[in-house]
């Protein structure tokens, strides 16, 4: 049975090449994509979902989400990592389409709803959707399958502080509510993203092997290895929102541990997401009262890139072309 997802998201080059990983595998049905503000605003994430939808050749719903975090002033969106269209410059024809009526959080709700137990939420953006989601109907944590979230750094330092990561930071409020819901969370923190690292010939070799999708995803990763190259030294770039979503698809390549989550949401800390192993005894017993969440911790590298490589290289010849 093929896994129903909606895929949350602020596209952004890594959130482009987690849908394209989402349309080519042949055991995901995405079911949508909801919009989110993060590496772009909220308006041109739902242009992007919508024309990379187009340019994939698949149909799935887009709903659009919040603007701006729950409590704090918003962050500037990251287009110095994705640039300014949040595609890394390279330009695809804007859909004709548009946005379901219903906001990101009453389309959750309602698909839920009429698929109680069957949707894998896919979020790899800040969490505010979901947030809001929980606000409007606590019993969706009853219907969800799994929610499966690219963010925080559990024992490695964050990426926009010493201890933050970038879509806990940019709405730390929301990751909380959402770490504190009884839901099935799986948590893809740095932890697990930064240990894969797509070269350059990756790319160069995925273009050969797909020309439509593997030179969008070539042309964008040229951009975001510039930034990592410039950032951090590294030959290549960071797939971290793939590595959430691929977790439906091969758990078995993650080190996987069990704990509760929470969130540091003000002061010098804010935006870091805590982690207490399941066993482990604290003095202060509010830890032993919140939910039991699974934290990716570990992957094996090379068998995840291979695995992308070909899901997209393989991808059914009608998608797209």
């Amino acid at each position: 049975m093929k896994h129903k997802i909606i895929i949350d998201t602020d596209p952004g080059i890594d959130d482009t090449m987690a849908i394209a990983y989402a349309i080519a595998h042949p055991d995901i049905d995405l079911v949508a994509l909801t919009t989110i503000f993060g590496n772009v605003s909220v308006d041109e994430a739902t242009d992007n979902a919508l024309a990379l939808l187009d340019y994939f050749g698949y149909e799935a719903d887009v709903a659009r989400g919040e603007s701006r975090p729950l409590v704090m002033e918003p962050k500037p969106h990251s287009y110095f990592v994705h640039g300014q269209n949040g595609l890394g410059e390279i330009e695809i024809p804007k859909s004709s389409k548009t946005a379901t009526d219903r906001d990101a959080a009453d389309y959750l709700i309602e698909k839920t709803k009429e698929m109680p137990g069957e949707i894998d939420i896919c979020a790899v953006g800040p969490l505010t959707n979901l947030a809001r989601a929980l606000e409007r109907d606590p019993m969706i944590a009853d219907r969800v399958k799994s929610v499966c979230v690219m963010g925080g750094a559990v024992y490695r330092p964050g990426n926009v502080s010493p201890v933050a990561e970038a879509n806990i930071w940019n709405d730390p409020h929301a990751a909380e509510e959402v770490f504190a819901a009884r839901w099935p969370v799986v948590l893809a923190p740095l932890d697990v993203t930064t240990k894969v690292v797509l070269s350059p010939h990756f790319f160069a070799d995925l273009e050969e092997a797909d020309p439509r999708v593997g030179k969008l995803l070539s042309d964008m990763a040229r951009f975001y290895a510039r930034f990592y190259r410039s950032h951090s030294g590294i030959n290549g770039c960071i797939p971290h929102d793939v590595m959430a979503l691929a977790y439906l698809t091969i758990p078995g390549v993650y080190m996987q541990k069990r704990g509760a989550l929470a969130t540091v949401t003000d002061g010098l800390g804010i935006g870091q997401t805590i982690f207490n192993p399941a066993g482990k005894p604290t003095v202060d017993p509010v830890w032993g009262e919140r939910p039991q969440h699974t934290a990716l911790l570990d992957i094996d590298a090379g068998f995840f890139a291979a695995h992308y490589f070909d899901t997209i290289a393989k991808r059914p010849t009608e998608i797209g072309d």
